[in-house]
């Protein structure tokens, strides 16, 4: 029989807390877009249009197309990532909006492994975003 040789590669990523912190909020904005846009679906079908017309006062400040672009964003941003468990992770999270025991469960992992791939995934995310940042 043969023995299977496999080489398990690590690297050392260096991010700063501030950026890691950053990257976190920048995810996590994504939720905070979706529940606008769930405040202005709410106020449209419960009180009918505005004393602004036809459209909400989320819509006539603009805040509609940017929620909406800001959303793009973060999912792009997630899927420019390369494919593996922490991408899965950080989709499921973020943007969809599970709690990462129900990750865990999704990914056919225990609770602190994806605690501890969670973290990964944010440090993986972080560095990405880092670069993103100093490009544009």
């Amino acid at each position: 029989m043969s023995e299977k040789n496999t080489a398990r590669v690590t690297r050392t990523v260096s991010v700063t807390k501030e950026e890691f912190c950053e990257t976190e909020n920048y995810l996590r904005s994504y939720a905070f877009y979706k529940k606008l846009l769930k405040l202005d679906k709410y106020e449209q079908e419960y009180f009918g249009s505005s004393a602004l017309g036809a459209r909400s006062v989320y819509e006539h400040h603009g805040e509609i197309s940017l929620a909406h672009a800001r959303m793009f964003e973060v999912r792009h941003f997630i899927m420019m990532m390369q494919n593996c468990d922490e991408k899965l992770l950080l989709y499921h999270h973020y943007v969809r909006g599970d709690s990462v025991e129900r990750c865990a469960e999704l990914l056919g992992m225990s609770r602190s492994s994806a605690f501890r791939l969670k973290k990964r995934a944010l440090t993986l995310a972080t560095e990405l975003y880092v670069q993103k940042k100093g490009k544009g």
